[in-house]
């Protein structure tokens, strides 16, 4: 096994040189891609996300008209303060988020149990006032109905007469809606950089060496073809799982700063979520460094390999649009494609829902039987002559 270590240092060596590999293994994969994906998420999530238990202040205009409204928002953790004349200016400036106002009429039309009228001024462009606005306006519409209700019982009324009609809605799916995106944003950008962290390295062990010229004294060694193609497999397969596992530890840390209660009761994107994300893509990588090797081991060129692999690239993208706009449901004969039932099992674990052993145990050995035989058919090409040509 002397050669295998050889080798495989060899190759290391040699890809630790290319700072283009480099940049794609330890930079773009592991940093830029889940900075890129999850950060806009974590973004807009903490951005538009609405806490009611923070104490809130809002601008407010004619505020004595109302002092029973203005102690009900105050019971809500929304504290008045008076907005000045200018308030429309600091609205469109950007200064003030939204003013409450309280017109002149407010007071008579509620005295003569009419629709008192409040206006909510808002500036729509300014994105950040949205979940204030929400909140403002889900307390003023609790306390309408508490009006309305006093109403009713001030004329000796139930004011379920005036409903002849209870709906509701039960909902059996056991998927909230965009429950199946969220789950397949960590398989993509697995699949992703793996794809990138292997890829320069594949392609300068195998058509590289070949426009080189060194493949042929390489050959010439006294060396088994398949230690040969062993130790060149190791080293894509070091970078590959270099590649799992940077970008696991950059998105647990950006998922880590969610501070959305919903949202992260809802997604399940803990410590062990992530732990059984790597142990779950651990045959992929086997598979993945199969793949590209192969496929650039059948190139005539750098070139020729490059165009393919780039191509090849779709191939883990697949699952993700489909499963984005096809419902395919999760039994054994999906569980045994690769890939698929990576997608399919990851959004289970997000969800938080139990994966069946059964399910994950297809889904590990379809990706270690098909790594088995890409890798068989690698050896065998590196047993024909043609491979120099």
């Amino acid at each position: 096994m002397r050669s295998f270590w050889v080798i495989l240092l060899k190759e290391i060596r040699d890809n630790l040189r290319d700072r283009r590999s480099m940049f794609f293994t330890l930079l773009y994969g592991p940093l830029l891609l889940p900075a890129l994906m999850i950060g806009p998420l974590v973004f807009n999530v903490n951005k538009f996300s609405v806490d009611v238990e923070q104490p809130l202040s809002v601008a407010v205009v004619g505020g004595e008209r109302a002092p029973n409204l203005m102690a009900f928002l105050a019971e809500h953790n929304i504290n008045a303060e008076a907005a000045g004349d200018d308030f429309i200016d600091r609205l469109r400036a950007g200064s003030l988020p939204l003013v409450l106002e309280i017109p002149e009429d407010y007071e008579p039309a509620l005295r003569n149990a009419e629709p008192a009228p409040v206006v909510i001024h808002y500036h729509s462009g300014d994105d950040e006032a949205a979940p204030q606005r929400r909140r403002l306006r889900a307390v003023l519409d609790g306390y309408d109905a508490r009006l309305r209700s006093l109403r009713f019982l001030a004329r000796g009324m139930d004011e379920q007469v005036f409903d002849p009609l209870h709906i509701s809605e039960r909902d059996v799916s056991t998927q909230m809606p965009g429950e199946a995106f969220m789950g397949l944003i960590l398989p993509f950008m697995l699949l992703f950089s793996m794809m990138m962290g292997g890829f320069y390295l594949a392609v300068d062990s195998t058509a590289g060496e070949r426009e080189r010229l060194s493949l042929e004294p390489l050959l010439a060694l006294p060396v088994a073809r398949w230690q040969l193609v062993l130790g060149k497999y190791v080293a894509i397969l070091a970078f590959v799982l270099l590649s799992l596992v940077l970008p696991l530890i950059s998105g647990f840390a950006l998922f880590g700063l969610l501070d959305d209660g919903v949202f992260t009761s809802r997604y399940d994107f803990s410590a062990s979520t992530f732990v059984a994300a790597g142990l779950l893509h651990l045959p992929v990588a086997l598979l993945m460094t199969a793949f590209l090797f192969v496929i650039a081991a059948f190139a005539r060129s750098t070139k020729e390999a490059q165009t393919q692999l780039g191509i090849a690239m779709m191939v883990p993208m697949l699952p993700f649009f489909l499963l984005q706009f096809l419902s395919i449901p999760e039994h054994g004969l999906t569980m045994a494609i690769p890939l698929l039932s990576q997608y399919q099992i990851m959004t289970d674990l997000v969800n938080g829902q139990l994966i069946a052993p059964a399910h994950w145990a297809l889904s590990t050995v379809s990706c270690m039987v098909l790594a088995a035989l890409l890798m068989s058919l690698a050896v065998r090409r590196y047993r024909q002559e043609s491979i120099l040509q």
